[in-house]
Parts: C-alpha cells; structure tokens; sequence
C-alpha cells in the first residue's frame, strides 16, 4: 500500500514511517518542519533528542534499505500537495500534520488566529486534493477527544440518537472544546464529515489521547531513529510531563 503521511517529521509520523515501512509499505510524506521551531518558541527542547532530516534521512535508508521520500513542505500550499499526490498517488493518507497545542494557541490573538488558518487550511486542502487526484484513497485524520470537552453523559461513538419533542435523529455527539486549537479540529470534523458526504470520499476520524514512546524495536538503538519527546507547558503530554518529572526527582 502505498501511504502518505502529512506530518512526517513529527513524533508520530516519524515513528509511524518506519512502522509502515518495516511492513513492506510504501512510504512518503510532507512537513515543513515547525513543530523544532514551536518547542524552541516556548523555551523547551526535546528530552530525546532529534536528528537533522538529513541525518534521519541516511539513517532510514541505511536500516530499511531504501530511500524515503520526506519533501520539506506547507500543507497549506495547494499546488505542492497535489503535484506530490500526482507523482506518489497515495492509497491512504494519514493526517499529522498540525499544530497540536491548546495553550500554545491560548497565547494571544496571533497564535489563535495561526492555529486556525494552519490547521483548517490544511485539512481542507487534502480532502480537495484528494477529491481532484486521488479519490479512491482513505484518509485517516488524528482528531482528538478534546474536542468533546467534558461532558456529564457518556460520549458516544460519534454519533448518538437523540429525541427532541417527539422526533428522532442520528446526529454527531456535540462538541465542547476548550481551546482555540481545539476548535479547529471540531471544523475538521465537520468539514471531513462533509466531504465524505458529498464526494463520497472515505475517511476515519480518530478522537484519540496520545500515550506514545520514543523507540520500538525496528529503530535498533539508533538515536538518528528515535521520535521526539517534549515536555514543556505547551507540546508535553501530561505522560510525558508525569514521567520527565519523576526521573528528575520531582513529585
């Protein structure tokens, strides 16, 4: 299967190209490599620290033999995604490829208004472009469960029955974000709900909270291999976060 994956250079679209790759998949990808330049914004680095692309680059062709097509580029640049979907024609697209921080979007009207235009641009150029290049793939796109905020029912499985004076539906369960970024992944749900409708185009949105490691057994203990591991206020998971600080001594 031939797969693209927006986001390539972050923690889990790097891991996830070797993982696919170690299964006999066909792997390329874009990022225009923001998410070094956020972390140093804020004043942080990552714990683990994380190779050059170039240095993944030779490190990736070195244990799985063969080159991996990573182009430094804007998911918001409609003309580069295509030609790249033109020439790689993906079977499955899977979305990384955004700024992923609730306080980072918080910060000021700047970084509120960024998150938005990146993230919502971003997701509508892929459903475009799969529409227009390769209608026949599947996206997969990272939602998240903030989206659903905090509800004081169970959170159905995307959709739930509702009755209200004497009629009934299927409709999405309703969304409470909590954050300017949060909010913009409710518009790409809604927005990807939206095309698979009227395009007919296949896609699955995961609402996911992110556990994840630095290594798997494919990386062989190659530092040049390993994904990145943040741990400050605005990119550090609270897992992240709870397990910096217990090394550290803190508690």
């Amino acid at each position: 299967m031939r797969v693209f994956i927006a986001g390539i250079d972050g923690y889990l679209g790097w891991a996830l190209a070797q993982y696919m790759t170690a299964r006999g998949h066909e792997v390329a990808g874009a990022d225009n490599m923001l998410r070094r330049e956020w972390v140093e914004e804020v004043g942080s680095i990552s714990a683990i620290p994380v190779a050059s692309r170039e240095d993944r680059l030779q490190a990736f062709n070195e244990h799985y033999g063969k080159d991996l097509d990573f182009r430094d580029g804007d998911l918001c640049d409609y003309e580069f995604l295509t030609a790249f979907f033109e020439e790689f024609q993906p079977e499955a697209i899977v979305h990384l490829g955004q700024m992923p921080s609730a306080p980072y979007s918080m910060i000021d009207q700047k970084h509120s208004v960024w998150t938005q235009v990146n993230n919502i641009t971003s997701n509508l150029n892929l459903l475009w472009a799969m529409r227009e290049v390769v209608p026949d793939a599947h996206l997969v796109k990272l939602g998240t469960m903030g989206e659903y905020g905090q509800p004081n029912i169970d959170i159905a499985e995307g959709f739930f029955e509702v009755e209200y004076r004497g009629r009934k539906d299927k409709l999405p369960f309703p969304r409470q974000p909590g954050s300017f970024y949060h909010l913009s992944k409710v518009h790409d749900s809604h927005n990807t709900h939206f095309a698979t409708k009227i395009w007919k185009l296949r896609a699955t949105d995961i609402m996911q909270g992110v556990v994840f490691g630095t290594q798997f057994p494919s990386m062989k203990d190659d530092d040049r291999l390993r994904t990145r591991l943040d741990f400050d206020q605005c990119f550090g998971t609270a897992i992240n976060r709870f397990v910096c600080k217990l090394l550290l001594g803190i508690r």
